[in-house]
This record gives structure tokens, C-alpha cells and sequence, in this order.
């Protein structure tokens, strides 16, 4: 999700060079995953098996590709968004309503990185996994089905 974010038009020059890069990458990078399971799908479109399997795939990174080019599209509206918020979050000045507000982003901190590690450690096993099976039997055979 790196590039996800528009970069405010106050921001420095190499702060933007920067942003648009990691947009362009983010969204090359998902492209480079989407196109070949569209063409897959589009090749075994009689077996419903193996478009189940590579459409789970493919419609979650279609997905965040979409939410990345929208967002960017409609950078205006979503900073307008971003300080409504921070402007809502300056305005509480009541202790109570602060704290309940500090707790819901704590527990969305938690999630956040929870579900992050979670999608981290499936890739990591994956890796482990093939690299503990080709060094052990001296083959390329992988757990799962990669062609």
C-alpha cells in the first residue's frame, strides 16, 4: 500500500519527486500481478476451479489498484477529508472524549499492524518453504501451483 496516499501540494519539491515515484511504482507493481491473472483467467475460462483460485488473487489486488488510482484522482477530496478530521481532532478539548478517541486509534493501530504481520508471516512461510524444499530434495518443486 506504499504510494497509496496523494502528496498535499504544500509539500517540497523532492517530497513529491518522492511520492509519485512510490505512486507509479505501487501501481506498476500491481499491474505487473493483475494483467497476467486476467490473461490466465481469460486462458481457463471452462475451468471453474482455476478461476476460483486466481480470481481470489486477482480481484483483491484489483481492489487496492483501484483504491490507489482513486485516491490519487481524488486527492482534493480526500485532504479536504483528512482535515476535516485533524480539524475535529484539534476542536475536543474535553480530557473524557479525547481519551475515547485516543483508545479507537490505538485499537486501529492494533489491527492495522496485526492484520500487517498476519500477511507478512503467510509470504515469509511461503518463501521458507520453497527455499526448505528445493535445498533438502535439490529440485525446484514449490508448495503451491506456480506457472
Amino acid at each position: 500500500m506504499v504510494g497509496m496516499w496523494p502528496i498535499d501540494e504544500k509539500s517540497s519539491t523532492s517530497s513529491k519527486i518522492f511520492a509519485y515515484f512510490r505512486a507509479v511504482v505501487t501501481v506498476v507493481s500491481y499491474s505487473f500481478v493483475l494483467v497476467p491473472q486476467i490473461l490466465a483467467i481469460a486462458v481457463n475460462w471452462g475451468d471453474i476451479q482455476t478461476i476460483a483460485e486466481i480470481g481470489t488473487t486477482a480481484t483483491s489486488v484489483g481492489q487496492a489498484l483501484y483504491k490507489i488510482v482513486y485516491v490519487i484522482a481524488r486527492r482534493e477530496k480526500a485532504h479536504k477529508l483528512y482535515n476535516e478530521m485533524r480539524s475535529l481532532w484539534d476542536s475536543s478539548d474535553d480530557p473524557n472524549e479525547r481519551k475515547s478517541y485516543e483508545q479507537i486509534a490505538y485499537w486501529a493501530r492494533i489491527a492495522t499492524i496485526t492484520f500487517y504481520v498476519c500477511l507478512m508471516s503467510n509470504v515469509i512461510s511461503f518463501t521458507i518453504s520453497g527455499i526448505i524444499d528445493y535445498l533438502s530434495n535439490n529440485n525446484r518443486h514449490l508448495p503451491f501451483d506456480v506457472w
